[in-house]
């Protein structure tokens, strides 16, 4: 049933296009590099923030990127959700996509977590355990991300 599924989402018009079109490809996957840059450089900067960097910067000031990471995030989905279709039924079961879609489950959520502790003025070592979970489980994302092409197993 779950196999039937893939095969039909990667066989279908999004998987063909991303696979076989000469500007499928890139296209998608040049939107997701783009996503992935600003979403991750919301999510660092706000984390950096709280490990203590550019101190000038009031760490509440972020909240006004929100809006700009959602857009890069949203992005991210919508080329991921495309870029998967090309080979469903491989990355579905691949260990590096699983753990790239924990990740960035994981880091999306410490993010809200991070925010949280400012807001509420939590210890200052307490936000910054949170910041760098944050952080580790955004890299670990990009990094696996990043391992799918070459580890196919």
């Amino acid at each position: 049933m779950l196999m039937d599924f893939l095969l039909w989402y990667e066989n279908g018009p999004v998987g063909v296009f991303v696979r076989e079109s000469l500007w499928g490809y890139p296209f998608v996957l040049t939107s997701h590099a783009i996503g992935m840059a600003t979403v991750m450089g919301v999510a660092l900067m706000t984390c950096m923030r709280v490990m203590g960097y550019a101190k000038g910067v009031s760490v509440l000031a972020f909240d006004k990127l929100f809006t700009v990471g959602w857009a890069g995030f949203l992005l991210n989905l919508w080329s991921g959700i495309m870029l998967f279709a090309g080979s469903a039924s491989m990355y579905f079961f691949q260990w590096t996509f699983q753990l790239k879609i924990g990740a960035i489950l994981l880091g999306g959520v410490l993010l809200k977590v991070v925010m949280n502790s400012v807001r509420s003025n939590q210890s200052g070592w307490v936000q910054k355990f949170w910041a760098a979970l944050c952080m580790t489980s955004w890299l670990v994302g990009v990094t696996t991300g990043r391992l799918m092409a070459y580890i196919t197993a």
